[in-house]
């Protein structure tokens, strides 16, 4: 079932752990345990990239061997696995594989309040399976049931809030219980659907409709345990809730447990089930789980198939996130029959389709920055025309992502942005991580100019951040437009490119884009 951080950390093969940061969070109840191979989150999201999930009570296991060089990289780790909901982080091989456990990361979990397990220092006879080993002894023992409804639901309410829905609490449930859940309403649609493990190929469906359940009752099957029982809920009507456990037999109390934290998740989250369905939708498009997509939109009655445009909008608070999502809605409700705006992590998704006017779209997300009350807590906005299918959506949202960290960097003075131009961002990064060879070869384009700081910082803000309009850079450097349109002329014929041409600037461009970022 779950036990106490502080527990764990009375076992043998742990006594000799050193809890760095989040003393005062041992108390926090540990549910399973992971092993973190994989710690460098750029990789991770553009290479595994697991749907969206929220996971509550797991301890995470590693030496932070693929980031063991980069502290940034760390600091990005335990930002991630903070937002993921993790209880913290078991720590090996500091000495050996991490040098050491620099200040920078320490300060960046204790501002979390994320607890760090350090390991021994310098022990080459630590085994991973020695902790593992007794961890999950502990959480396999049978304890008592009588505390389901309380944990799953202290869980579930400590979630963030735009997160917090029947969904996630079923999730939280299918992994305490590890049970296959499954809760229709009256016309026998899948509302919630959650599988145990979640890579499970199992078809509930099916399986259920061929089995005869009464309800509040019990079936075997094979090596499957089932239990059937009908709620009522005030707002959804007569539902059907399905527990399919494999292996195990479920327990009555177990059982009656489930369906009572079922009823106070309706009560709590019910009201806004279309809204949560509409989050589950935009996961799922996100995650090109098509299935489950097309389900999720006949519920809704959405034309997934009309959605033609990405708009995604990242803020450096989420303190204003509900009316930033309230002002989007509005505002793209006027252009478009279909429109989907989520809040996912610290962004909000905007899919839309079905545009009702003959004028541009592209303009409409840079007239929504404008006019926002809310300007200064948005970081960045890229507007990503021409998607032709969900995998369309879900690569774009990766690549987005994996550069957005690099736009203050190469676009100091602009919070709107082109898919175009974030493909730029993109080759500029693969450039420098090809190494120094490639790097110096691009920035000879800027040789003849490099000297001249008046100059290269023309061309920078004339191309980067004034997008070629002259007025908008003179207004940047505080100077009269003829002076712009002088030096872009004199850059011109130094550097050998006619800049104020795109066939002709590209380069320049990356060249620039290039610059700033090892400059920064």
């Amino acid at each position: 079932m779950s036990v106490k951080l502080s527990e764990l950390l009375a076992l043998p093969s742990l006594k000799e752990a050193q809890v760095i940061t989040g003393q005062n969070r041992l108390d926090s109840r540990v549910t399973s345990l992971s092993f973190l191979e994989v710690s460098d989150m750029a990789y991770f999201e553009k290479n595994i990239h697991i749907p969206y999930e929220y996971f509550g009570g797991e301890l995470v296991i590693t030496s932070l061997f693929s980031v063991k060089e980069d502290v940034d990289k760390q600091c990005e780790t335990i930002r991630h696995l903070h937002s993921l909901g993790e209880v913290g982080m078991l720590l090996y091989y500091v000495g050996i594989v991490l040098p050491e456990l620099s200040e920078k990361v320490i300060n960046t979990a204790k501002e979390l309040d994320f607890v760090i397990i350090q390991m021994p220092k310098n022990n080459f006879s630590l085994r991973y399976n020695e902790a593992i080993v007794e961890i999950m002894a502990e959480l396999l023992k049978q304890k008592p049931t009588d505390n389901i409804v309380n944990e799953v639901l202290e869980k579930a309410s400590a979630l963030p809030v735009h997160i917090q829905s029947v969904d996630m609490t079923l999730k939280i449930l299918a992994d305490f219980l590890r049970t296959n859940i499954l809760l229709t309403n009256k016309n026998e649609e899948v509302i919630n659907q959650i599988k145990w493990p979640r890579n499970s190929t199992m078809k509930l469906e099916p399986f259920l409709k061929s089995l005869k359940l009464v309800d509040g009752h019990k079936v075997h099957k094979g090596e499957f345990s089932v239990f059937y029982k009908e709620i009522l809920h005030k707002d959804n009507g007569r539902l059907s809730l399905y527990l399919v456990k494999e292996h195990e037999l479920l327990t009555q109390e177990e059982c009656e447990q489930a369906v009572e934290v079922v009823r106070v998740a309706l009560n709590l989250w019910g009201k806004k089930h279309g809204e949560m369905s509409e989050f589950a939708l935009v996961q799922a498009i996100l995650n090109d789980e098509s299935e489950k997509m097309f389900r999720l939109a006949s519920q809704l009655s959405i034309d997934v198939k009309g959605i033609g445009m990405m708009w995604l909008v990242q803020m450096n608070t989420l303190a204003h996130a509900k009316e930033i999502r309230e002002e989007l809605i509005a505002h793209v409700s006027k252009h478009y029959q279909t429109a989907l705006v989520q809040l996912i992590g610290k962004e909000l998704v905007v899919l839309v389709g079905n545009h009702r006017h003959s004028d541009s779209e592209l303009d409409l997300g840079k007239q929504f920055v404008q006019t926002s009350q809310f300007r200064d807590e948005i970081d960045s906005m890229v507007v990503c025309p021409r998607m032709r299918h969900t995998a369309d959506v879900r690569h774009t949202y990766q690549l987005i992502n994996e550069v957005a960290a690099h736009l203050p960097a190469i676009f100091p003075n602009r919070i709107h942005f082109s898919l175009s131009e974030i493909r730029q961002v993109q080759k500029s990064v693969q450039i420098i991580q090809s190494g120094d060879s490639q790097v110096e070869e691009m920035l000879l384009i800027l040789e003849p100019i490099i000297k001249n700081q008046e100059y290269l910082t023309t061309l920078s803000l004339f191309l980067l951040d004034a997008q070629a309009d002259f007025q908008r850079c003179s207004e940047l450097l505080f100077v009269h437009k003829n002076t712009v349109k002088y030096r872009i002329k004199k850059i011109s014929e130094l550097v050998g490119y006619d800049v104020t041409r795109f066939s002709e600037s590209y380069e320049c461009s990356l060249a620039c884009m290039i610059y700033r970022l090892v400059n920064q």
